[in-house]
């Protein structure tokens, strides 16, 4: 396990969990084993093990760690920095993470399948004018409306936030998919972005930053989800972890909210913070928007019913949720 250390004011440790590490995180869920490895028990009064991705969306959690608002809080935060969303969900049902910072969709997948989470707070959506995911057309090609992709195919990953999404891009446009729509699978986001500029794909799926880079290279957005508040980012924690430590998620929630105005009020100060952990491409560092991130607080409830019922529907889970079973109240600043 490769660790490092971000300059200066850093509190919390990064780890980049390689994939060699994450084969045994995988061995253990497949086996039901769930304890940590020997020696390190479970954690002590205010130390939590946190999974984050990459994401522009995650600022929050990194501003809080190198700020030290978690120090602040008095805990002791342990980030772990994986490469992709499957990585951290394996590290979560191996209980070698106490929580996570992802979508909606993942503890609610978890639960149903057995391994009790619940999200505690969402800590940014599309109601505003900012965008998190876009459906764009490849270069060079011409202007294909949103009904054309949809015959086409959309390079992008079932079953996750990004079919969720582009779902109800077409529920609230109008346009109804063929029976032979498909998603083209293509679950590494890189590569996706290459398919599209190569016009391999005619048209594909994209979060921000890899949006606005691919404006800059030809593409053209056809649809994206701002305004829509579909696409909630959540802090989320193991079952376990927030009956037995209620107080310490909710200290966490309130570094977060600190990190939140911070980033409001200092953005430019918050760039170089964004800059060497969410992935933006170097062409965007100087320029891209630093979103404008809410104050923690609850998913709307009539949101968490709708993606519990898209994912029953799907097939995806058995049993849809109740909002009580997927979300965690009370621990909000």
């Amino acid at each position: 396990m490769k660790k490092y250390r971000i300059p200066e004011a850093l509190v919390g440790k990064i780890t980049r969990v390689m994939p060699v590490i994450m084969a045994g995180a995988i061995l253990l869920a497949a086996t039901g084993t769930t304890s940590r490895a020997a020696g390190e028990g479970a954690p002590g009064p205010g130390k939590i093990s946190f999974g984050v991705l990459p994401a522009v969306q995650a600022l929050p959690v990194f501003v809080a760690a190198e700020k030290g608002f978690f120090t602040g809080e008095g805990l002791e935060v342990e980030l772990f920095l994986f490469n992709s969303a499957m990585e951290k969900d394996v590290a979560l049902t191996a209980g070698r993470i106490e929580g996570y910072f992802g979508d909606l969709i993942t503890p609610m997948v978890l639960t149903a399948n057995g391994t009790p989470a619940r999200t505690a707070a969402e800590i940014f959506n599309t109601t505003g004018r900012e965008r998190m995911f876009a459906i764009l057309a490849a270069p060079g090609t011409r202007d294909r409306t949103l009904s054309e992709l949809a015959a086409e195919g959309l390079a992008g990953s079932s079953n996750t936030i990004i079919e969720y999404v582009v779902d109800r891009i077409f529920q609230e446009e109008g346009v109804v998919p063929g029976p032979g729509f498909r998603m083209i699978e293509t679950k590494n986001i890189p590569i996706r972005l290459q398919m599209l500029l190569a016009g391999q794909v005619a048209g594909a799926v994209l979060p921000e930053p890899l949006v606005s880079l691919a404006e800059q290279r030809g593409a053209r957005v056809v649809a994206d989800d701002r305004g829509r508040g579909i696409s909630p980012t959540v802090l989320a924690f193991r079952g376990a972890f927030l009956q037995e430590h209620p107080a310490e998620a909710g200290r966490f929630i309130r570094a977060v909210a600190r990190a939140a105005s911070f980033i409001n009020e200092n953005p430019e100060e918050a760039r170089p913070v964004m800059n060497r952990n969410c992935r933006v491409p170097d062409s965007l560092k100087e320029n891209f928007a630093i979103p404008v991130f809410p104050q923690p607080g609850l998913p709307r409830e009539e949101l968490v019913m709708d993606v519990s019922g898209w994912l029953k529907g799907k097939g995806v889970i058995r049993t849809g949720l109740t909002f009580d079973q997927a979300v965690e109240s009370g621990l909000l600043p």
